[in-house]
């Protein structure tokens, strides 16, 4: 059975786990073509679609969705999972996290790394794993300098690029980051 999920908070935002009121704000997002082309699966989710997603992730223990909070307004979603399938989260010592900022007045700006310095060091200290993991489309270069900028190293070029990154990479590379963000906490 699966856990509950805390929020969490720092570096100025707040994660919470996605609830059913938040299944139409994230299915709009979702299918809009700024947040789409950049995903592995481009087709428009229907109404129906998201409540069978939503209902499948309530009960499974290997990932948590939490909606993206900043300055008490939703700005986008983000994703862990264990990428060994059938296990959990607790267990997994590889994580496969997903995220997107959904309102572009933050999808350049450095709040975007904000999510992500959350998640790493929840990934990393809380649930001990060794490493995280993503594949990224070739053409979402975005997403691509957003994570060697992370500290990620890219370990497969192919129709799909995948990236890793280890703890000691991560806080090699996300020091300044999170200093600078941990700085303006009140701003």
């Amino acid at each position: 059975m699966k856990q509950n999920v805390d929020t969490l908070t720092g570096y100025q935002v707040t994660l919470r786990p996605v609830e059913l009121s938040d299944l139409d704000m994230l299915r709009q997002w979702r299918n809009s073509p700024q947040v789409s082309q950049y995903m592995l699966s481009q087709s428009i989710i229907t109404q129906e679609q998201q409540l069978a997603w939503f209902k499948k992730i309530e009960r499974d223990d290997s990932q948590q969705h939490f909606m993206i909070g900043y300055k008490d307004s939703l700005i986008g979603s983000l994703n862990i999972k264990s990428k060994l399938v059938g296990e959990s989260l607790a267990q997994a010592s590889v994580i496969e996290p997903g995220l997107y900022i959904a309102d572009d007045r933050y999808r350049s700006n450095i709040i975007a790394f904000s999510p992500t310095l959350l998640i790493n060091d929840y990934c990393f200290e809380q649930l001990n794993c060794d490493k995280l993991v993503a594949v990224v489309k070739p053409d979402n270069h975005a997403a691509l300098n957003y994570n060697t900028k992370l500290g990620y190293k890219v370990v497969k070029h192919g129709e799909l690029i995948e990236i890793e990154l280890n703890f000691d990479d991560y806080q090699d590379h996300s020091k300044s980051l999170k200093a600078l963000l941990s700085h303006n906490t009140s701003r």
